[in-house]
């Protein structure tokens, strides 16, 4: 687990300081090389003690008799089991720097809270919005159930944080936001960060530099005032739109719903895993929070006491790593729609897997293919097509074949073009008439110049398709809810949800990660229409 720059000031100071000056190195992707047989470059599965007693009270001590100190030797173990405890609290020491916390983050959304019950239900800390854009110009924008929510909270013994829902556009309005934020808690003790909150639909078209200058900004701003500052967003903004040194210098709480692991590939305090919790006390939905470091330690040491579940980096709080590859991908047809792609390449999603059609016939052409086609190249997003499989014999594969090359002619696609084989009508069949309708489907197109693959569930891949196959033909595995598919052999692309969402748009979706590059590979070939 890599630890950030303001970590890494506590470890070096032996009382806490608030800043530092190492920056985590960029993570490098190697490229991949294309081998022979292209199919062939794939992704292969991988089969404290507490310290000692404290010191008594200097008013015990001094009452303590001359007699009754001869009698009974003074215990040098005691100061030396203190010495112990003041060095481990004062000094940085990594084992109490991280620990898992349960949390919720709340606004006048919520109404109002019992937060006694919220307590007792097993909540460890809150963080609680404040306000947002200019409250000093504006006095309304001071959230309305702030001052309630922070002293009710506080009152049962609950840590808290904060966040400002952001509406600046420049450094100057997020400078007079942070100002407005301070005036608000200024009389409170708060030992979580004071997140700066951006996810306007506006901000996200801002260049990154504007972007990260506005995060500085504020930040800065309200660290200036003794505070301890984050940044709070969704996980493409926070992977796309902000340099690495504004990442590197702020707690970072990423947003990132319905999924195992956040989509965010750096270094994160504070995982927003979903925005439809139910906590008693709460009358209404309510986001929940997974913290990974132990903030109430990092700001506030000197009163700091440890309950015996802290521990180091070396432990992964941390949900499971997941491969995600070199590119996001979301993949679709007539069932979602009409799909705003602009709101798809915003999101942070690289390419679109879109069904052409299904069964033997030209005329089942997929009712939007032609329009997500466009809609995803206008808008800068790689395409790759898939066709939806009925074949009860290798002849009606290759009819489905040349009904897909129809469709798909005239089009270039950077990513592959795959057999979806996942319907019920494949339950009957014997595991060689599968792999028969496969070849037939899949060397048909192979011949006319495109690159091919299979699709479908991994419990069908392992058990009802012969191994030959995965040599010959690129694979797609389906596997939801899990860290990673398994598929007993190669995969080049996971679908890993089929319940994802996508930022600007409403529904569930299915999303993938790609683990090749398939753009150069078609240019480098000349496939698939390049």
């Amino acid at each position: 687990m890599r630890i950030c720059k303001r970590l890494l000031s506590v470890l070096t100071a032996f009382s806490f300081v608030g800043t530092g000056a190492v920056l985590s190195p960029s993570e490098a992707f190697a490229e991949n090389n294309i081998s022979c047989n292209i199919y062939d470059t794939t992704i292969s599965l991988e089969s404290k003690e507490a310290s000692g007693s404290i010191l008594q009270d200097t008013a015990d001590e001094n009452t303590v008799e001359a007699s009754s100190m001869t009698e009974v030797p003074f215990n040098v173990f005691d100061i030396y089991n203190a010495h112990q405890k003041y060095v481990k609290l004062h000094s940085g020491d990594k084992s109490l720097m991280y620990k898992k916390t349960e949390g919720i983050d709340v606004s006048y959304a919520q109404g109002k809270i019992d937060w006694q019950a919220v307590k007792d239900s097993g909540i460890d800390f809150a963080i609680i919005r404040a306000g947002y854009g200019n409250a000093d110009k504006y006095p309304y924008q001071k959230d309305t159930w702030f001052q309630y929510n922070i002293e009710e909270a506080k009152k049962v013994g609950m840590d808290v944080g904060i966040y400002w829902y952001s509406y600046a556009y420049s450094p100057e309005e997020a400078r007079e936001e942070a100002e407005s934020c301070y005036n608000i808690i200024k009389d409170y003790d708060i030992h979580y960060p004071v997140y700066f909150d951006i996810e306007e639909e506006g901000q996200k078209k801002l260049p990154v530099a504007e972007i990260s200058a506005i995060i500085d900004s504020f930040c800065s701003t309200i660290e200036s005032k003794g505070y301890y500052a984050g940044i709070y967003s969704f996980s493409s903004l926070l992977s796309s739109k902000v340099y690495q040194q504004v990442l590197d210098k702020y707690a970072i709480w990423v947003a990132h719903w319905n999924v195992k692991a956040p989509g965010y590939k750096g270094d994160y305090g504070m995982w927003q895993h979903s925005d439809a919790g139910t906590v008693n006390g709460i009358n209404t939905v309510v986001d929940l929070d997974h913290c990974y470091v132990n903030y109430p330690y990092l700001i506030s040491p000197d009163t700091y006491e440890p309950d015996g579940t802290e521990t180091d980096e070396t432990e992964n709080l941390r949900p499971l790593s997941i491969d995600r590859g070199v590119a996001s991908g979301i993949d679709v047809s007539v069932w979602q729609g009409k799909v705003d792609w602009e709101a798809v390449k915003n999101s942070g999603i690289n390419y679109a897997m879109i069904r052409a059609g299904y069964g033997d016939l030209a005329s089942q052409t997929d009712k939007y293919f032609e329009a997500n086609i466009e809609g995803a190249e206008k808008a800068g997003i790689d395409c790759g097509a898939y066709w939806y499989s009925y074949a009860s014999s290798p002849e009606d594969a290759v009819l489905e074949a040349k009904a897909c090359l129809e469709v798909i002619g005239g089009h270039k696609f950077a990513y592959p073009i795959y057999y979806c084989i996942e319907d019920q009508c494949f339950s009957t069949m014997t595991n060689q008439e599968i792999t028969d309708i496969i070849n037939a489907f899949c060397s048909t197109l192979e011949k006319e110049g495109y690159y091919v693959g299979i699709k479908s569930y991994a419990n069908f891949l392992n058990t009802r398709v012969d191994e030959s196959v995965f040599s010959k033909y690129d694979v797609w595995v389906a596997h939801y809810g899990v860290s990673k598919p398994e598929f007993r052999k190669n995969y080049n692309m996971w679908q890993y949800t089929n319940d994802g969402k996508v930022e600007g748009l409403s529904g569930s979706f299915n999303l993938d990660y790609a683990y090749l590059n398939f753009p150069e590979i078609m240019a480098k070939n000349h496939l698939n229409g390049f």
